[in-house]
């Protein structure tokens, strides 16, 4: 059956009707719910100009599209701009394939220049004092720790680590199984000594509360923490340590764990498959982002440098 007889007024005429067939699309594909709702409040937004200007699913052009983002970027950055047009680029696909209209719009416009930004990592001193902050000695405590623990041993993402069960940690063998985006793509992570030594402390009192909830990471309450919880603890945390020109947040430590894994000469290859990426797009995007700290990294491995002294090198310019 084809989505277009789901609906009273037809998509191709209807915003909010194409809106809703776009998002049952969404919800076919078993995308995340969150991936969901960031399509839905692009394209109500789109919606609102296109409508304003007596534009329908079936007749906006390209030039709307140009002009939308054009407005967009007198109040957003670049890269917010940009994830309007995909999220547009996705709805006129979808829109063809339905054939609501001939064309996609939005195919061939170019993606606005992102200026580019060293991210904000923690120094090793922040990293500590930030870690040093939970007290240990409460079940909230040690719970904090052992998600800061994982999140800058194994650069999981705030959803990753509120996602996790109980089942999903092996102790055994030191790995977690992270799903993500819905459970729709699995990968097995390793974690550290300390991390394991953490999470085997942690496991143990979890285990020791009979809870509806088979999440790893839980209130004192037993309700499974969030992603505004999670925010929200290391954000008071970084105020106790008074780290400044950082903002510490969940991706900070994904950041973190991702330039301290390159400084120290880690595989990108196997960075790829930790973090969950599927092309080596965004890691070498991050080689790229922190390229001074990997030049420090070489100068303290280089293979010729270490042996230098042993070779039988021109002490003077061969070349005037």
């Amino acid at each position: 059956m084809r989505t277009q007889r789901l609906f009273a007024i037809l998509p191709s005429n209807d915003f909010d009707a194409a809106i809703a067939a776009f998002i049952t699309f969404c919800k076919t594909k078993n995308l995340s719910d969150q991936t969901v709702e960031f399509y839905e409040r692009r394209l109500k937004s789109f919606a609102k100009y296109a409508q304003f200007i007596g534009e329908t699913p079936s007749t906006f052009s390209r030039q709307t599209v140009v002009a939308f983002i054009s407005q967009l970027l007198q109040r957003v950055k670049p890269q917010t701009a940009n994830t309007y047009l995909r999220t547009l680029s996705a709805f006129g696909s979808f829109l063809v394939t339905e054939g609501y209209r001939s064309d996609n719009p939005v195919r061939g416009i170019p993606k606005v220049k992102e200026p580019q930004h060293y991210p904000r990592t923690l120094s090793d001193e922040q990293l500590v004092a930030l870690l040093n902050q939970p007290n240990t000695k409460t079940f909230a405590g040690l719970r904090d720790l052992t998600m800061m623990l994982l999140m800058c041993d194994a650069g999981l993402r705030v959803s990753e680590v509120c996602g996790l069960t109980v089942s999903d940690v092996d102790l055994s063998q030191g790995f977690v199984l992270v799903r993500q985006g819905k459970g729709r793509k699995e990968r097995v992570v390793p974690i550290g000594e300390t991390t394991l030594t953490m999470l085997r402390r942690y496991l143990s009192i979890r285990l020791s509360k009979s809870l509806p909830t088979d999440k790893l990471f839980v209130t004192a309450y037993g309700e499974p923490m969030n992603r505004r919880r999670v925010h929200h603890r290391l954000t008071a945390y970084a105020r106790k340590a008074n780290i400044e020109g950082v903002r510490v947040s969940p991706h900070t430590l994904r950041f973190t764990f991702v330039r301290k894994w390159l400084q120290s000469g880690g595989d990108s290859l196997v960075l790829q498959r930790i973090l969950g990426h599927t092309t080596p797009t965004m890691t070498s995007y991050y080689a790229r982002l922190f390229a001074t700290d990997l030049k420090d990294a070489h100068k303290r491995h280089s293979p010729v440098d270490n042996i230098a002294s042993m070779l039988k090198l021109p002490k003077r310019r061969v070349f005037h």
